[in-house]
């Protein structure tokens, strides 16, 4: 028995199309037939249909089927309709929860969306985006973290995103709520890096899938007074010193050895700061490995932007680069717009796709992108330059960068709230959400993300999964996650599961 084409075909069923893997079955006589098919239909949703198998035997049957073609089956299907086949059959239940599944999953997803290898899946996947935001109702006033799915589709039909009709609520322990600070470090392979307040620090320890709601917290950052160079630069409560402002962090991976880092920069001196690195699943925690010699850019709690291996900042002028996998720094040369910074100006390092690039907001939005060379000599690009007040009628607020589509276009976040899309081959730029405020959300912030089954257990942390939910809110998956195992492992009547999941989009309400 084997996979008839390892390519995508498409499945004329209904009179419909889908993108589909066909399975077959060989026969003593050489030839083959059908028994059943694995597809995607344009939602992504997974649907298993069955050639020669049917009622009771279906699931005898798919326990039947070799594992590594099951695994090749899924393995090119969304991370998100993958947890719905672990209703199939236990074998299929530990198959998904395995350490080379996910990597092999993992693998076809980067392939699909970085070298644009259309084969290694069953239906088009886009980056999308991860949202944090509060509500901005005093009564739940609380910060929450949202999967907002893919916005190119909608933008392609003109269609607007409305937020309470596309997010879907991740639930996870209790953030922050300081009005100041920021919540998302970034997101990497699925992995989603926060911060979290504790000891007067804002420190990037929690670590989390949102798809699987699996999570850990890393050891916390605590300065005592007598670890100071110099106390009277610090503020100091109960002995405890205050690193507000005082610190720097990335997030990132290092496709050479599979491992993933955070790194941590805390001063103890104006310009020196202790370097720590964390490399999730080593068993080793919080690394010091040495000192960074000036001091990084504090904007947005110091977050670094993770590209290719390496976490990169900024500093006086200049762009400062960690190789995740050396381990070291270097200083690259700024962009041309960098030079002669003010206070006042609106400015950053931003991921756009696999590029780093710098944004400059000052008369008009000026986009940069580092461009690398075999003799390790950078230059900057510029990919765009346009005017984005007549459209958007205000420059008070930051318009903000977050994420390239594969068709090009870009998607801006401006003033914490609505979503715009500017085109750089039309020159187009036109709004395409709602504001977020108008669905009880405010102080919103958003980071390239996509789905995947990278689990922290299999990595060697000692993680937990969220399953307390939180009053006020509901969400699709309440439960969802939890059920599926317990059906697929029998503890459960798929009836009566299926009678007691809501699918619908998530939506507001009021507590």
């Amino acid at each position: 028995m084997g996979l008839k084409d390892s390519k995508s075909d498409t499945y004329h069923g209904d009179g419909s199309t889908a993108s589909a893997a066909v399975l077959d079955g060989g026969r003593m006589d050489g030839s083959t037939t059908t028994i059943g098919v694995a597809c995607a239909d344009s939602g992504g949703s997974l649907v298993l249909i069955l050639g020669d198998s049917q009622g009771k035997d279906q699931q005898s049957f798919m326990e039947s089927l070799p594992a590594d073609i099951v695994q090749d089956i899924l393995s090119r299907v969304p991370a998100e309709s993958v947890l719905g086949c672990k209703l199939v059959c236990k074998k299929w239940v530990k198959l998904i929860r395995g350490n080379h599944f996910a990597s092999m999953h993992l693998r076809r997803l980067l392939n699909h969306l970085h070298d644009g290898d259309e084969d290694n899946l069953a239906a088009k996947v886009e980056p999308g985006l991860f949202f944090a935001g509060r509500t901005d109702d005093p009564d739940v006033y609380r910060t929450l973290l949202f999967h907002g799915g893919q916005l190119i589709d909608r933008i392609n039909n003109d269609e607007k995103y409305i937020y309470n009709q596309n997010l879907k609520r991740i639930y996870h322990p209790r953030m922050h709520h300081k009005p100041l600070h920021i919540h998302l470090v970034g997101s990497c392979n699925g992995l989603v890096c926060a911060f979290q307040h504790h000891h007067l620090v804002i420190d990037p320890i929690y670590i989390c899938n949102p798809l699987t709601r699996e999570y850990v917290y890393l050891p916390q950052l605590v300065v005592n007074e007598e670890d100071l160079v110099d106390p009277e630069f610090f503020r100091i409560e109960g002995g405890v010193v205050s690193m507000v402002n005082q610190t720097a962090c990335g997030f990132g991976y290092v496709s050479s050895t599979n491992e993933y880092k955070v790194v941590r920069i805390h001063y103890v001196d104006y310009e020196e700061g202790i370097v720590e690195v964390y490399t999730l699943g080593s068993g080793f925690g919080w690394r010091a490995i040495g000192e960074i010699p000036y001091r990084l850019d504090m904007s947005w709690d110091g977050k670094g932007i993770c590209v290719k291996d390496a976490i990169y900042w900024t500093t006086y002028n200049k762009v400062v680069k960690f190789d995740l996998a050396k381990e070291e720094f270097r200083l690259l040369p700024a962009p041309p717009c960098m030079q002669n910074l003010q206070n006042e100006d609106k400015c950053g390092l931003v991921a756009l796709g696999r590029q780093l690039c710098y944004y400059m907001d000052k008369l008009r939005i000026e986009i940069w992108s580092l461009m690398e060379s075999n003799d390790s000599k950078e230059t900057w690009r510029m990919e765009c330059d346009f005017d984005y007040e007549p459209v958007v009628g205000s420059r008070e607020s930051h318009f903000l960068p977050i994420l390239l589509a594969k068709n090009g276009q870009i998607i801006f976040l401006y003033d914490e709230s609505v979503l715009y899309c500017y085109d750089k081959t039309t020159t187009v730029l036109k709004m395409i959400s709602n504001e977020a405020s108008a669905d009880y959300l405010e102080c919103v912030e958003a980071v390239a993300h996509v789905n995947t089954l990278v689990s922290l257990e299999a990595m060697g942390e000692n993680s937990k999964r969220y399953t307390v939910h939180p009053c006020g809110v509901g969400t699709p998956w309440d439960h969802v996650i939890d059920e599926l195992d317990r059906v697929a492992l029998g503890e459960v009547d798929r009836v009566a599961l299926s009678e007691e999941i809501d699918t619908t989009r998530f939506r507001f309400r009021r507590a």
